[in-house]
This record gives structure tokens, C-alpha cells and sequence, in this order.
């Protein structure tokens, strides 16, 4: 939710302070090694990708080239799958039996014989390598082109028959997936059109309806349109989805999600365990289950779902840019490297560059980091969510000491210069936690209440605070959370 395109505060990752009474909420049963074996595709879950030559099918544990067919072991597809997820960077020959050979009887024969199987199926003997490299001393690497199973050139601005021309509705649905994980306002119509279109032709397949509805949940973070009016349509989708198949979990995170923007904790809760109960693999609902166990302050099973998540859709540049703000909670170098990866899949938002700043906050202000600092600056100093601005940078790192650190901000909130959902935490980062608690309450009143996740160590004053307490109680939050917070 935070790849490409200009973002409306509101429905981000760390966007609001969303927290309930622990008492309140039955805890996910968190995936593991053995719950969720990746079985989804690279980039079209359930239906297969594009790998170099080849059409990699995982359901089937099969490879497609022309008219040749390889059919290949459940553990040689999962050794393939678990590199494309990581795809052009290196994974090391521990990891791997980590994951795929958990046994401590395992020897490193079993990942030997597993790599030679599968180089043997894409016919990847030659030197130099064409699919999966080797990197000595360390591991493999997947570097072959990866694309979705239909072409994205098949779908241009124009083309109005685009539907018809793809042969099932899961192909549909696989593109739409695609489209949508691209994070842009023009990908994102396009999915829709495409989705109507087979709807026309296909009006009692649920999962179009609910894919349809999280499109155009979505779609307002990256439009001017008002979102009162996508969120209904998304709705009105999501139950019509549910009439025809009442155990979809695609359409029951939609109206989960919906519930989470309107801080609706209860419905928003029950929506998304009832979500994953169904589809307990899905990209989409672990995504956004994901974001409202962190606002309600389960950071483990945050991270734990959005990794999941990550590793079932490895190339949703906007899951991992929110694994790395999600892993600021006590894995900082795993964060620094989930924000690289955002980065080469396309994230260039302003989360994006406040992630980076935030890591270079906390491992200090040296002439490099300053330097970097200048060069983000200079292209997000006029974006409102723009955490880093010169005069709050004078102040925490003191280039140059200003007062009226908070009537500048308070101005800048005024004009709409800053979102005063984050106006709290650039002040609690300064020092200026009175003021911050003044601008959580102008924050409450336009429903920004912290785009910045409130439990990072950052905000640990501000946390500490009695009057933090109070406004968890103004947005409807009994208390906090969790014990270990």
C-alpha cells in the first residue's frame, strides 16, 4: 500500500494508532514452516509466472516450454519458489536448508541433489548460468526474467477486449493481482476495467466480485476522488461476493479493511480472522491483517503475517516497504534490507525515503547520512508527509539550533503543510512532547491519528504518558494492548 503513486494519509503502513483491549481479540494462529509451504506463484498466486523461457505452474509441480512439459518434485518447485521470492539476490545454502529440509537429519546432500534436479529441468547446465546462479562460499541465486503468466503488453489503455482474449477467469484474476500489486492509479483502473469486463461474461464468479472490491478499496489512496464513494462501491462488491460464496476470504478482508480505515476496531477485527480462517494464504488478507495487529500493538504477529505475505507475493514492492517499517520493532538491519528490496521493486514513495531517514536517524547523523538526508530532502521538502524537513533536522541533529519548533509546525498543520498525523511524531522526536499531545488531538479531530506507528522507540516519552492513554480513549481504545509494550 505504499509502491508508487501519491498516498493519502489515512490507510498506511504505521497509519493510525488502531489498538484494542488484548482481551478482546483471539490470536491468529500464526503461519509457520509447515502451515504454509510456498505454494503461490511469484506474481500470480495459484495460477503460475513466467521464469526466463519458461511457464512455471506450482500447483501442478510443473514447467512449460513450448510444447515441452517437466514435470518436477514438490520440494524441487518449493526450492524454486523460495529463490524467485528472492530473486537476484543471493540465498544462503543454510537458509535454504532452514526452510525447505527443517530436520536437523538433513544433510547439505539433500539442496545439492535438489539444485542439481532443478537445473536439470530448466536445462541450466551450461556455464555461465542462464537461471539459477551459483555464488561461491555462500549459495544460489534465482536470476532469470521473472513476469506474470500474462503479458502485461496485453493490456494497453485502449484494448477493450482484453477479457475475452484471456482464457479463464483465474488468468483474469491472476493479472488483476499483478496489476494491483504495481501500487499506481493507472494499474489500478486498469485491473478494474479488466475485472468488469469478465464480470460481464462471468456475473456468478464470487472471487471477480471480491477482487473488484479490493481494487477499488484501494484505489483511493492513489486518486483525488473522494473515498467515502470508492469504499462504498468496494462494499456494495465485497457483498456481492459474499452472497455467492460466504466463505471468501478475499471479499471478508475488504470489508475488514474498510472497517480498519473507519476505525471500526471490533468489525475490522472480526472480519480479518474470519478472512484468514478461510484464506489463510492470500497475500491481500495477510497484508492487511498484518497492519491492524501492528496498530493494535501485536507487533510479532504482524511481522510474522507480513512475512508470510513477502514470501507469497515476493514481488509487491509495497509488502516488503512495510515489513521494513514493521521490523524497526527490534530487527533494524532486517528492515534496512527489506527497504532495499521495496526499493528495486519500484517503491519510490515518500514512506519509502522516511523509512530510510528513520534508519539513518538511529544509527547517527555523520556526514553520510546528513549528505543522503539532502538528497531525499530536496525532492519530498513539499510533500505534507514528509517526515524529515530542514527545520526539524536543525533541531535533532543541531546543524543548526531554531526555536519555535512547535508554532512552526502547528502553522505548517494549519496551511496543510504537514498531515497532522505525523506532526505528533516529527515533535515527540524533537523532544517537544507537549506539543505533540496537541497535535494527536488535531490529528484525532481529521482522522489522521498517527500515520507513524506509536510503539516505535522513537515515541517512547510520548507512549509513557498518562495523557497517551487519553487518547487511546478519544479514538474509542480502552487501554493498551499488550503487557510488553
Amino acid at each position: 500500500m505504499l509502491s508508487g503513486g501519491a498516498l493519502k494519509p489515512g490507510y498506511m503502513i504505521s497509519c493510525l494508532s488502531q489498538h484494542m483491549r488484548i482481551n478482546r481479540m483471539r490470536p491468529p494462529k500464526m503461519p509457520s514452516k509447515s502451515d504454509h509451504p510456498i505454494k503461490s506463484s511469484a506474481i500470480a498466486s495459484g495460477v503460475g509466472f513466467r521464469f526466463g523461457h519458461w511457464l512455471v505452474f506450482p500447483h501442478e509441480n510443473k514447467l512449460h516450454r513450448g510444447d515441452e512439459v517437466v514435470q518436477i518434485e514438490p520440494k524441487v518447485m518449493q526450492l524454486l519458489l523460495t529463490l524467485v521470492s528472492r530473486h537476484n539476490q543471493a540465498c544462503s545454502r543454510n537458509d535454504l536448508l532452514e526452510q525447505l529440509w527443517p530436520s536437523s537429519d538433513t544433510s547439505n546432500s539433500s539442496l545439492t541433489r535438489a539444485i542439481s534436479e532443478l537445473r536439470k529441468a530448466l536445462g541450466d547446465q551450461q556455464n555461465p548460468s542462464q537461471y539459477i546462479d551459483t555464488i561461491h562460499r555462500i549459495g544460489y541465486k534465482a536470476i532469470a526474467e521473472i513476469r506474470p503468466l500474462i503479458d502485461t503488453a496485453d493490456i494497453t489503455a485502449g484494448d477493450s477486449t482484453t477479457a475475452g482474449r484471456l482464457s479463464t477467469q483465474e488468468e483474469v484474476i491472476a493479472m488483476a493481482r499483478y496489476l494491483l500489486v504495481r501500487r499506481n492509479q493507472a494499474d489500478i483502473l486498469r485491473a478494474i476495467r479488466l475485472l468488469k469486463e469478465c464480470l460481464e461474461q462471468s456475473p456468478s464468479y464470487a472471487q471477480l466480485w471480491a477482487m473488484l472490491a479490493h481494487a477499488q478499496s484501494i484505489l483511493h489512496l492513489y486518486s483525488e476522488e473522494p473515498a467515502a464513494l470508492m469504499l462504498r462501491k468496494a462494499d456494495e462488491h465485497a457483498r456481492k461476493a459474499l452472497e455467492l460464496d460466504g466463505a471468501n476470504g478475499l471479499a471478508w478482508a475488504v470489508l475488514g479493511g474498510i472497517a480498519h480505515y473507519e476505525w471500526r476496531w471490533p468489525d475490522a477485527l472480526e472480519q480479518f480472522e474470519r478472512a484468514y480462517a478461510y484464506q489463510p494464504q492470500d497475500p491481500i488478507i495477510l497484508h492487511g491483517y498484518a497492519e491492524l495487529s501492528l496498530h493494535m500493538g501485536r507487533i510479532e504477529d504482524a511481522q510474522k503475517l507480513m512475512r508470510t505475505a513477502c514470501r507469497l507475493e515476493p514481488l509487491a514492492a509495497s509488502a516488503h516497504l512495510i515489513l521494513g517499517w514493521m521490523l524497526l520493532h527490534g530487527h533494524e538491519q532486517q528492515a534496512g534490507l527489506e527497504l532495499d528490496k521495496a526499493r528495486r521493486l519500484g517503491a519510490d514513495t515518500v514512506f519509502a525515503d522516511n523509512l530510510e531517514c528513520l534508519l539513518l536517524h538511529r544509527s547517527g547523523w555523520d556526514e553520510a547520512a546528513v549528505r543522503r538526508w539532502q538528497r531525499l530532502n530536496q525532492n519530498r521538502m513539499d510533500h505534507s508527509e514528509w517526515l524529515w524537513p530542514k527545520y526539524l533536522l536543525e533541531r535533532i541533529v543541531d546543524m543548526r539550533p531554531g526555536p519555535g519548533l512547535a508554532d512552526n509546525i502547528r502553522e505548517r498543520v494549519r496551511l496543510g503543510q504537514v498531515d497532522p498525523g505525523i506532526a505528533p511524531f516529527m515533535l515527540a522526536s524533537a523532544g517537544a512532547n507537549d506539543a505533540a499531545y496537541e497535535m494527536s488531538r488535531a490529528a484525532i479531530a481529521s482522522q489522521r491519528f498517527f500515520i507513524i506507528d506509536p510503539w516505535l522507540k522513537e515515541m517512547d516519552a510520548f507512549r509513557a504518558d498518562v495523557r497517551f492513554t487519553g487518547l487511546l480513549n478519544q479514538v474509542g481504545l480502552s487501554s493498551l494492548v499488550s503487557d510488553h509494550l
